[in-house]
């Protein structure tokens, strides 16, 4: 009997044909990839909490746009905005912060670099204030970006002028002297 059964429901399962399954899974495929596409371009800008701080430096070159914020070391945030203040000439950087940070008033926020060749990030040095940074504050002291090339270029000034008084010194040490009172 129970073999008469399972004969009976395999004969009215039908097989779908190979291209209809193909085109069934290559659908549900896309159906997956345009909802993850949905989920992370409509997500959050940040963390539930999060706060921001505005920052003014005198040049923020190689900082982007969700360029990592830092402390100690370890990143609590990123920049969400950029943008240049043409009265004050400077970059005004917005910076968002995890909500679990703590920042003292005083903090020091610094464009700084990963490495010689690596990416540039925001770092920030607690002060020791006991007022702390709410939504929507500045940090007051910052400094901005150092240019590889450009301390490269001070460098080899540095160098080429201490090169050229060196034999300017060794040119006047060898040029004959006049006694003393031969002119009287």
């Amino acid at each position: 009997m129970a073999a008469e059964l399972t004969k009976a429901v395999s004969r009215r399962r039908r097989r779908l044909p190979e291209e209809t399954r193909h085109t069934l899974v290559g659908a549900a495929v896309m159906g997956v990839l345009a909802l993850l596409f949905v989920l992370s371009a409509g997500r959050d800008s940040g963390a539930i909490g999060s706060y921001t701080v505005i920052a003014r430096f005198p040049s923020a070159e190689g900082v982007y746009v969700d360029s990592p914020v830092r402390l100690a070391g370890v990143p609590i945030g990123r920049v969400t905005g950029m943008a240049y203040e043409s009265a004050s000439q400077r970059a005004i950087l917005t910076l968002e912060i995890d909500p679990g940070v703590e920042l003292p008033r005083d903090s020091i926020a610094i464009v700084t670099s990963e490495g010689m060749l690596g990416g540039r990030f925001i770092r920030l040095d607690p002060g020791g204030s006991m007022d702390l940074l709410a939504d929507g504050d500045a940090i007051e002291y910052t400094q901005g970006s150092i240019l590889f090339e450009e301390l490269l270029s001070r460098i080899i000034l540095t160098v080429e002028q201490k090169r050229l008084a060196r034999r300017a010194a060794e040119g006047n040490a060898g040029a004959p002297q006049e006694p003393q009172g031969a002119g009287q």
